[in-house]
């Protein structure tokens, strides 16, 4: 399928940035242009994917380039479900959660139920989240929560639907502490201003890394791209491991493209792509 946003302009080396985007985003000039016949102008053959993969919840985007030299392009991955401490991902704790708010002085406490928790990933350090919770001061003081988590950087917004005001919300942004605790500030539909706590494990910091591919198999015209690299040193308890990934491009949409990746050497595993703008390979 057609993929438009690569990765970030950081992660690949200047003087190659505009070659591998050329090569990506014009594929239907390349059906009408002249084919090049001198090597050192050859177009290098390329496979670029942002897809959110389930079982379990990951994000990746990698650039992998064939006939570039030595750089054959990079990977960002995050495991949603992976703990990995210091990483500076986050995402929400599974088991339910204290949310306390403040207004003039008095401390109002909630408990956000993560057992309802449902997460969408939209990049490696974006997650979005939505789910349901209560007032502990008043039976049937019901709400949802949808929000999101990226980096450090955490923001929602609750909807009370039970016998506490139906309709009547509040407001968040706030940071999350190395500890996994998060506070900040909000307002209410009724423009009134809070602050808020949650308690230290509230967030998890997940595993996610980026690393430079080592190697790069394109193959544009059977849509099929296979590239290894190594997780970095900075990932405790997976450092140097070899990782081999497959993709296919089913030029149909996620659901045509396929994904599968495993420890080099060994059987690589089949993810399903869940969202994403998916893998796209010339």
């Amino acid at each position: 399928m057609r993929f438009r946003t690569v990765i970030t302009a950081a992660a690949v080396p200047a003087a190659t940035a505009g070659v591998l985007l050329a090569s990506v985003g014009a594929a239907s000039a390349a059906t009408t242009a002249p084919a090049v016949h001198t090597a050192s102008h050859a177009r290098p053959a390329v496979a670029a994917g942002s897809v959110e993969l389930g079982q379990p919840l990951q994000y990746e985007q990698f650039l992998a380039v064939q006939g570039l030299g030595r750089y054959h392009g990079v990977v960002d991955y995050t495991n949603w479900t992976y703990a990995e401490p210091g990483s500076g991902v986050w995402a929400p704790a599974a088991q339910p959660q204290q949310l306390v708010f403040t207004y003039q002085g008095s401390s109002y406490a909630h408990t956000m139920d993560n057992g309802s928790l449902k997460l969408v990933a939209t990049s490696p350090d974006r997650l979005l989240f939505t789910g349901s919770g209560s007032y502990n001061g008043q039976a049937g003081a019901t709400w949802t929560i949808k929000g999101q988590v990226k980096d450090a950087q955490v923001k929602f917004t609750i909807t009370y639907n039970g016998t506490l005001e139906p309709g009547y919300s509040l407001t968040a942004t706030g940071t999350i502490a190395k500890d996994g605790s998060a506070s900040g500030t909000a307002q209410s539909s009724d423009k009134q201003s809070l602050t808020w706590a949650m308690p230290a494990g509230a967030f998890a910091s997940v595993l996610h890394y980026i690393a430079p591919i080592s190697s790069a198999s394109v193959q544009p015209k059977a849509h099929n791209a296979t590239f290894q690299f190594t997780i970095p040193a900075s990932v405790p308890g997976l450092a140097g491991t070899k990782v081999t990934v497959k993709v296919h491009d089913g030029g149909r949409g996620i659901a045509h493209d396929t994904y599968a990746h495993g420890v080099t050497g060994g059987p690589t595993s089949l993810y399903p792509i869940i969202g994403g703008q998916g893998v796209t390979i010339r």
